[in-house]
């Protein structure tokens, strides 16, 4: 706030500059509010599937066989995922489990450094296309995590990470994870993507504030499980989307093509306009946030 005595500096030019200043803000609100009315709410069309869910998921692998972003992307300096990759370069070995694993890609490249790999995942169809490039040590199981019991012995891996996968698991991870063994928990973070909801009021929800924040349900989460948390790191990244099109194919990932088709027709001409007044010649900026945690299995939950 400023200085009380700034309200009684008066003169011409500082009143003009006042009512110019609070001309231009009415104009931004009536500007965003005009463009928010021009959105319709997409998310009530008939053939919309809420992302990450069971059927998004099953409709996503019917269509291309695996998880992976359709729109281009340019970082500025590393992902964030790059330190959960380097973190499990350095202790791959014997048994490592992913969960969460979709198409497989990802859990491919640990399997010259362990005795076996596991994948788990719900969809059949990215497992399906993860056998078709599998190795020998690599195996696949379909299964929920929220069914309650996990399809492994108890002690059986050295190694259980997920990577932007469920946390229903935790319970579990503490039970098949052997004594001194590790976990590595990759989720996104508070305030993730939260410029997208700035730029396209209406289109992107806003990101996650308040209470409880995604860091507090996790940590709940883990000490419900008996997991010991050994060290935890908020990590940051910074992508670039460099056209229209690259946003809209975000906003419309996994979807329908007729859902894909009703989403250009009612909202890409306002949606590219909303672009260009955002973007700089690199594209639109949007910040990444996430959450790495280093966990190992501590007190064994009875029942």
């Amino acid at each position: 706030m400023r200085p009380r005595s700034s309200v009684f500096l008066f003169s011409p030019s500082s009143q003009l500059e006042k009512y110019s200043v609070f001309y231009s803000s009415c104009i931004n609100t009536v500007e965003e509010a005009l463009i928010i009315a021009t959105f319709p709410d997409i998310r009530k069309h008939p053939d919309f599937v809420s992302p990450q869910s069971k059927a998004w998921n099953e409709q996503l692998a019917a269509e291309t066989g695996k998880y992976e972003f359709t729109w281009k992307q340019d970082f500025e300096g590393p992902p964030a995922e790059d330190a959960l990759t380097e973190k499990l370069a350095a202790i791959v070995h014997g048994k490592v489990l992913d969960v969460g694993c979709g198409h497989g890609s990802y859990m491919n490249q640990w399997a010259d450094r362990a005795e076996e790999v596991v994948g788990f995942d719900l969809t059949a169809g990215y497992l399906e296309t993860a056998n078709r490039s599998r190795k020998p040590n690599v195996r696949y199981v379909q299964g929920n995590t929220k069914d309650g019991k996990l399809p492994f012995p108890d002690d059986y891996f050295d190694i259980a990470y997920t990577k932007k996968g469920p946390t229903s698991w935790y319970r579990e991870g503490n039970r098949i994870v052997r004594s001194g063994g590790t976990l590595l928990l990759y989720h996104p973070g508070d305030g993730h993507g939260g410029e997208l909801s700035s730029y396209f009021p209406g289109l992107f929800a806003p990101s996650g504030k308040g209470a409880p924040t995604l860091l507090d349900l996790y940590e709940e989460r883990l000490e419900a499980s008996g997991l010991q948390i050994v060290e935890l790191t908020k990590l940051q990244e910074t992508m670039w989307l460099p056209t229209a099109e690259d946003v809209l194919s975000m906003l419309c990932f996994g979807q329908r093509e007729s859902y894909k088709a009703y989403v250009r027709e009612s909202c890409y001409a306002q949606l590219a306009q909303r672009f260009e007044k955002h973007a700089t010649a690199r594209g639109i900026r949007t910040t990444g946030s996430y959450y790495l945690i280093e966990a190992t299995p501590g007190r064994r939950q009875i029942g």
